[in-house]
């Protein structure tokens, strides 16, 4: 990363009336310390009427569907952490997708504690902060020398960028990459915003949480009305032609569910436990 040219970027251009700051940061992610670290590239873009968060893989398929002409490449986010809010704002919308799409309104002001310790990278001298969030303690190095109070997923409100991010028991690492600037705001309404179609269906955490839940106790009926129908239900690239056949699923289905996101906010996530 080149701190002269990052600098040039942000402080001389991130106000213009319609470009893109896309900050790429890479995530690795795993449950506990027994398991192998997960790992996405993730894209901050901050625009002038909003900062969002998401997973960069969609970028990609966004580009296929562009050059295209169709929209046929689709993506689903694999870390649960796509969010939208206003400049200078900690009221968040996260979008959740598990089958159907849905949106969470939250307010997610967060209350940090800043050290003296320093480090560098590339270049940039770094400034420690910690703040508790989401049932888990968090360490965040950022830079006052990119004077943008942005991070990864909700975490912002520092007096600089955020480079470093990690929890203290190192299951969520956030490493800023790189950036570059697009001269016109990027657009993200097919993906984010809606899902390849799906409008996204206002939600509580609480009832999402219920939602996924009801559907851990019983997977197969998911896939259960298409096979009645006559039609084939596919997963696992397995095909299934029976009730019977589904219903010996189960426990597979399960857990899928169970491990389809690793959930960064711990103290609100479903809970499978005797269900």
């Amino acid at each position: 990363m080149n701190k002269t040219f990052l600098l040039f970027i942000v402080i001389s251009s991130i106000f213009c009336k319609s470009q893109t700051n896309r900050f790429v940061y890479e995530l690795e992610y795993r449950n506990n310390s027994s398991e192998d670290y997960r790992k996405n590239l993730m894209a901050l873009d901050i625009n002038p009427t909003s900062t969002k968060f998401y997973d960069y893989d969609f970028i990609e398929y966004d580009s296929i569907n562009k050059n295209s002409g169709e929209s046929r490449s689709r993506y689903s986010t694999k870390t649960d952490q796509i969010i939208v809010r206003q400049p200078n704002s900690f009221r968040n919308k996260r979008y959740r997708d598990f089958f159907d799409y849905f949106v969470e309104e939250t307010n997610d002001e967060l209350k940090w504690k800043l050290f003296p310790d320093t480090q560098m990278y590339n270049e940039y001298k770094l400034q420690k902060a910690t703040t508790e969030f989401g049932g888990r303690k968090w360490i965040a190095w950022f830079s006052n020398d990119v004077n943008v109070s942005e991070g990864p997923y909700k975490f912002r409100g520092l007096p600089g960028m955020i480079f470093l991010l990690q929890d203290s028991e190192n299951n969520f690492i956030y490493k800023l990459v790189k950036n570059n600037k697009l001269e016109q705001t990027y657009n993200t309404n097919e993906f984010l915003e809606t899902h390849y179609g799906k409008t996204a269906l206002p939600i509580s955490s609480k009832k999402f949480n219920k939602y996924i839940e009801e559907i851990y106790q019983n997977p197969q009926r998911m896939f259960s009305d298409r096979i009645k129908s006559g039609e084939n239900a596919t997963f696992k690239n397995e095909t299934v032609e029976s009730i019977d056949e589904l219903n010996r699923k189960k426990t597979m289905l399960q857990n899928g569910i169970r491990g389809r996101y690793i959930y960064i906010e711990q103290d609100s996530k479903p809970n499978f436990e005797n269900k």
